[in-house]
């Protein structure tokens, strides 16, 4: 357990490299930033939608999910297996706001956080409330798209 923790850790670290600028060679990542951002937006629109074969899609096949409380995601398999209670559970609305955006120098590797508001019905009637953190670590597809390598979220209700 403690060293597939290290190893999810290590690959963490890996991943953000590209991002502390020791990419080889700087380019005008104007475009690719703006594309990031469409893509960012296709994904939290996907699943505001409940769209779960886009939200899918958009995963690079090396994708590395930290849920919160939970096991880590790792790897295509995993992702098939893994519950996206937000899109399964009927009644659960939420809408996505991007808070930010930013690609590396090489423009391959980029990163997102959106701010989603999660509105949860109960037995009650009066609908639960909750506020999702969710970071994405994207990488640049051959073709020009963005993938998702590394998904990170957590509630953001300050108690």
């Amino acid at each position: 357990m403690y060293q597939k923790y290290i190893t999810h850790c290590i690959r963490i670290l890996f991943a953000a490299v590209p991002l502390a600028g020791c990419s080889p060679a700087s380019v005008d990542t104007t475009e690719d930033l703006r594309s990031l951002e469409q893509a960012a937006i296709a994904y939290s629109s996907a699943a505001s939608a409940k769209d779960a074969a886009t939200v899918m899609s958009m995963y690079d096949e090396s994708v590395l999910m930290v849920p919160p409380n939970a096991e880590f995601v790792d790897g295509p398999q995993d992702l098939a297996n893994h519950r996206f209670g937000f899109i399964e559970t009927a009644g659960i609305q939420l809408e996505f706001e991007l808070v930010r955006a930013e690609v590396s120098d090489a423009g391959d590797m980029g990163w997102t956080l959106a701010v989603g508001d999660i509105t949860i019905p109960t037995e009650t009637g009066t609908p639960d409330k909750d506020i999702v953190r969710d970071f994405h670590t994207w990488k640049k597809q051959s073709d020009g798209s963005w993938k998702v390598v590394i998904d990170m979220w957590n509630s953001g209700i300050i108690e």
